[in-house]
């Protein structure tokens, strides 16, 4: 089942199944691999309903550009390195272009600027307890 990025909850599996359109993606740092560590870009996805910041793996980062509609199955949206939250494809995941340019989307709410507590009511669970900010801090608004 596919799930509108509004949707998205911070999870430690590889449940999400979504399709989006990359607004932007960051250039590929210049010290690409020098700690060994395999390179990552972040880039802004969304849809009609949200955006969310994307980390792009290896060789992800040349296959998808901005303008690319992506189908991603089996996808993550959890912590990387401390407290930034982002989709991914992890390891188990799989991306797909499946058009370019044609979709309709917004760039707020950012579900990566949403602050996350555990549910009082199964702790399990998360929930929203606030936005840090409308827009993505990582990428300028289009507008």
């Amino acid at each position: 089942m596919e799930v509108k990025l509004k949707d998205l909850v911070p999870a430690a599996t590889n449940t999400v199944n979504t399709t989006f359109i990359v607004v932007d993606k960051a250039p590929r740092p210049a010290h690409a691999n020098a700690h060994g560590r395999e390179e990552t870009c972040p880039s802004l996805v969304a849809d009609e309903t949200a955006a969310v910041h994307f980390l792009l793996w290896g060789t992800e980062c040349d296959a998808f550009e901005s303008g690319d509609i992506v189908r991603l199955t089996s996808g993550i949206f959890s912590y990387h390195r401390g407290n930034n939250l982002f989709l991914r494809a992890g390891k188990r995941g799989r991306m797909e272009k499946v058009g370019e340019f044609t979709m309709m989307f917004v760039e707020t709410p950012n579900m990566s600027e949403v602050r996350w507590g555990p549910d009082p009511g199964d702790p399990r669970k998360m929930v929203q307890e606030a936005v840090v900010s409308p827009y993505s801090q990582v990428f300028k608004p289009l507008h």
